[in-house]
């Protein structure tokens, strides 16, 4: 199966409606260990990313994306998966299972925190995981997101209790270390959404 730009539209205006549906609970999260805008931040943000791709005319997937992203870690990800779709009118299957480990490396190397660290990466990478494995397996796509977004939120949930190496979240030490990554509980939100 392909998937063209109409796709890749629908696929953005999903994950910010996702997003804004789940915003409050998102701040609620981001209150205990920060400022509390975690949720509304990222609302605006796709949200503009949505208007941004619902705008753009043109069928290159790549472009589209380079053209949504926002100046944020995320938009890193973004980018990244413009990069790799630069020219594409039309993905593949393989190409989208590709998505959350492409997403994740882009965060990583521009915010320089590794899995571990306590942050979104925690939960996008044993994702990406088991999305590859459970494809690789011969799962349909469908239910191997299913599978990928449950491990996403059990490593999300497994973020509660650790200590931050990087970030806002180390500054505010035990404060933050009580309560699971607000980024990573974003990404099991997103991965449930869409499976």
């Amino acid at each position: 199966m392909s998937y063209g730009i109409n796709d890749a539209k629908a696929l953005i205006a999903r994950v910010s409606d996702i997003i804004e549906a789940h915003k409050d609970e998102l701040n609620e999260l981001d209150g205990r260990s920060g400022d509390g805008d975690l949720g509304m931040s990222v609302a605006l943000g796709l949200a503009a990313t949505k208007a941004s791709a619902e705008a753009f005319e043109g069928d290159d997937m790549g472009k589209m994306l380079a053209m949504a992203a926002m100046g944020t870690l995320v938009s890193s990800g973004i980018m990244a998966v413009g990069k790799a779709f630069k020219g594409k009118t039309e993905v593949e299957e393989a190409d989208v299972v590709a998505i959350p480990r492409t997403f994740a490396d882009a965060i990583a190397a521009r915010g320089g925190a590794k899995l571990g660290d306590k942050t979104i990466l925690d939960a996008l990478y044993p994702m990406a995981d088991v999305l590859e494995e459970r494809v690789a397996a011969g799962d349909e796509l469908g239910v191997a997101m299913g599978a990928a977004a449950a491990k996403a939120r059990e490593a999300a949930e497994a973020t509660s209790g650790i200590q931050a190496s990087v970030g806002r979240a180390k500054w505010l030490g035990e404060r933050a270390a009580a309560n699971p990554d607000g980024g990573a509980i974003l990404c099991a939100v997103v991965a449930e959404g869409l499976a």
